[in-house]
């Protein structure tokens, strides 16, 4: 009996593997992967609608400073005189506007909502920091950041040309700040 076992085993190997070759030769022509239930696709939710590699030029201001950094084909530089700028630096930039492109609104305030008591509870009437990105010269998108909530979990902000009040994870605040803190080395 144990050789009828063996064979039986050896036919049952064999043709699971001819199934799982046909089944790689069917994905093949078709031409697509099977997608999982547990895959979630990225969609872009953030106020900037450019991809980030788009952004070749961010004007930040704050406390009555301003800065004016460019992406290079060396990286980024820091106007004017084109001085390259240290690698912290050009790595808050780069993840900064990644936020901005990526990350949704947690909350968004509308006018009427706000109007009573005006901007001043926002941190926006004078705003704590601004940031403006340019593409070719052109302004794609201008923000400017108030306080954080209470919890300081969030941040708010607004976008220039729109009344709503953002909503914000505080983590995309906090990389501007990091990002002026090493401007201002």
């Amino acid at each position: 009996m144990a050789p009828a076992i063996g064979s039986r085993a050896r036919l049952l190997t064999a043709g699971a593997s001819v199934l799982a070759v046909g089944f790689l030769i069917a994905m093949a022509l078709s031409g697509r992967v099977r997608e999982s239930g547990q895959f979630v696709r990225f969609v872009a939710a953030g106020v900037l609608p450019e991809a980030p590699a788009e952004v070749d030029a961010v004007e930040l201001a704050a406390r009555s400073r301003q800065w004016r950094f460019t992406r290079a084909a060396g990286g980024w530089q820091v106007e004017p005189g084109s001085r390259p700028v240290s690698p912290s630096l050009a790595t808050h930039l780069d993840d900064a506007i990644k936020f901005m492109h990526a990350s949704a609104p947690v909350r968004v305030i509308e006018p009427a909502e706000w109007a009573g008591q005006g901007l001043r509870e926002f941190g926006l009437e004078t705003p704590v920091y601004s940031a403006a990105f340019f593409r070719g010269g052109r302004r794609l998108l201008a923000v400017a950041f108030g306080s954080p909530n209470p919890q300081r979990v969030l941040q708010y902000m607004r976008v220039e040309g729109r009344d709503q009040v953002y909503v914000m994870s505080r983590f995309l605040g906090e990389e501007w700040e990091q990002a002026l803190a090493e401007a201002e080395r």
